[in-house]
């Protein structure tokens, strides 16, 4: 870690050096420059001990603070931070004032664990110049390094009463407060430096993402901008906010902070990193709006193209179909080769997930000759989807053998599920590289049932792909008799099926028919989890705490206990 550090500081010296070399012939060479260079080879190639010969000589032909601080990684790379002292100490008698001499005293110091010596260097240093603000931050930074709070405090305390106001060290407070656990003063901390220096936003954000649940409301809070906020530092506000949020996994959040923001180009280019952010992070329906957003402000298709790939790993096929026309067919529009290549399998895989593949299959045929034999063949396992949809099995047979399915292509795999054969669904299925709900619905019920068929459920699964969700409800429900491995998790989809579609009444029946008849099973504590709730919603505060209480007692490692606890605690508080 120590020489991974050492080297990202070698290579940020030399963009140093590049930036500060000289573009005219008639510019000066800078002191000990060729040294500095040699020097900055050898510490990239590990060549430490030879590093710090050159390094040396730079110092010598002027160049002291890169030379200095090349010393320090070195002899640190080479576990050998003592080396550096006698040099130090000789310097420091020729420099007495020098920030970046005292700066390295210090922090040699401490990483050689001499907390007394490391107290005097920063005392001397203070003593030279009382007002200067860098002993304090540079001890200050050091000890919340160490974790070391109370010290910190003190030293910062310390700096206020000398330079008369905290808001120059309004970073080292907010580190300070997010070390201590004391969440709000910390955001606060942070609004204040981040009016100073917009550019902290992410060094916010990175500070302040360890604050548990509770203490993130009191966070946004702190770092809503006021009406009176400048401009910059409004961006700035919400762009930690942004950051925060998809970090607590919270896209959407993220994207209010940010959608608000006025509408130019470089916002747009903020909506863009948060929505490439998001979507890294799972955020897909959060990169549609922020990407739909900057397509707003640019009119890039490219853009429109993007959004409508992120509605679709969103499930969102409607804003899918919407986002993709719009990019071949508003001015300006994508070229008809792009639009062909990239544009066409995202409409036609829209329209297939919309359950209209006679709409796919005469936008494919408008494109005609454009349309390579590798893409009909891809198109045509999405429209045997779009057919499944639709509620024609024949057909969806047909188009899946057009593109070539085979007994481990997934949407084979959906049908051979359909048909009750579990050996061919899970050959086809497990080979899906996009995890949806319901492929992953699916191979959870496959590794909980041992037969090789199960003709009763494939009714089941094809209502669900159709959108039936009262067919599938109760369709599961009917399949757990015959598939007696996988009752409980068919009851416990029955349940979420009929929960998601609104029938309390019946979801409940289901939840207390899983607590009761299958104790044992992984669905029991979540059944009874969903149950309270659904007493809670129902105003009945003393049957919901009881139910709480029961999952509490009767599955105390259940993961879902801390939640029910939570639950439990907070209507203990009600009046």
């Amino acid at each position: 870690m120590r020489r991974a550090y050492g080297r990202s500081l070698a290579f940020a010296a030399l963009a140093w050096l590049a930036l500060g070399a000289p573009c005219s012939a008639l510019a000066q060479a800078q002191p000990g420059e060729g040294a500095l260079r040699r020097a900055l080879d050898l510490e990239n190639a590990a060549k430490y001990r030879d590093a710090v010969t050159a390094y040396r000589e730079a110092i010598a032909q002027g160049a002291l603070t890169q030379g200095v601080l090349g010393l320090e990684r070195s002899f640190a790379s080479l576990g050998q931070e003592d080396s550096l002292l006698p040099t130090l100490e000789a310097l420091l008698r020729a420099a007495p004032r020098d920030p970046t001499l005292r700066g390295a005293l210090l922090r040699t110091q401490r990483s050689l664990g001499r907390d007394a010596a490391a107290r005097r260097a920063f005392e001397e240093w203070r003593s030279i110049d009382p007002r200067a603000p860098a002993p304090y931050r540079e001890y200050a930074r050091l000890l919340l390094t160490d974790r070391r709070t109370a010290p910190a405090d003190s030293v910062l305390r310390q700096a206020v009463d000398a330079l008369g106001s905290a808001r120059e060290f309004a970073t080292e407070f907010a580190d300070l407060y997010a070390t201590m656990g004391r969440w709000d003063a910390a955001a606060t901390a942070w609004r204040d430096a981040l009016a100073d220096a917009p550019y902290l936003d992410q060094s916010a954000a990175y500070s302040l993402m360890a604050a548990p649940s509770a203490a993130r409301d009191g966070v946004r809070g702190a770092l809503a901008p006021q009406l009176t906020t400048p401009a910059a530092v409004v961006i700035a506000l919400a762009r930690t906010r942004a950051w925060l949020e998809l970090r607590w996994g919270a896209p959407r959040e993220g994207w209010r902070a940010l959608r608000t923001l006025p509408a130019s180009d470089s916002t747009a280019q903020l909506w863009v990193d948060f929505a490439e952010e998001a979507m890294y992070l799972g955020g897909a329906l959060a990169a549609r709006d922020a990407l739909e957003a900057a397509y707003q402000v640019r009119r890039d298709p490219v853009l429109a193209l993007r959004a409508a790939t992120a509605a679709l790993s969103g499930s969102d096929a409607t804003s899918a179909l919407r986002l993709s026309t719009l990019a071949t067919t508003a001015t300006p529009a994508l070229d008809s080769a792009r639009a062909a290549a990239e544009a066409l399998p995202v409409r036609v895989r829209a329209l297939a997930e919309l359950g209209q593949p006679a709409e796919a299959e005469a936008l494919i045929g408008r494109y005609g000759a454009r349309v390579t034999d590798a893409q009909r063949r891809l198109f045509a396992r999405s429209l045997a989807w779009g057919w499944i949809r639709a509620g024609d099995i024949g057909r969806a047979r047909r188009a899946a053998a057009q593109g070539g399915g085979d007994d481990e292509d997934v949407v084979s795999g959906w049908l051979a599920l359909f048909d009750g054969d579990l050996d061919g669904a899970r050959r086809g299925l497990r080979t899906a590289e996009d995890k949806t709900p319901d492929v992953v619905t699916a191979l959870a019920f496959i590794s909980r049932a041992k037969e090789p068929r199960a003709p009763g459920i494939g009714a089941a699964f094809l209502a669900l792909a159709r959108g039936d969700s009262t067919q599938a409800s109760r369709a599961f429900e009917q399949a757990a008799v015959s598939v007696p491995d996988a009752a409980a998790f068919l009851l416990g989809l029955a349940a979420r099926v009929a929960s998601a579609q609104g029938d309390e009444r019946r979801a409940v029946t289901l939840w207390t028919r899983l607590v009761e008849h299958y104790p044992s099973s992984p669905e029991a504590p979540e059944a009874d989890l969903e149950w309270a709730r659904a007493v809670q919603r129902r105003g009945d505060r003393v049957g919901a705490m009881a139910r709480y209480e029961h999952l509490i007692l009767t599955w105390p490692d259940s993961a879902l206990v801390p939640q029910a606890r939570e639950a439990l605690d907070r209507m203990r508080l009600l009046p």
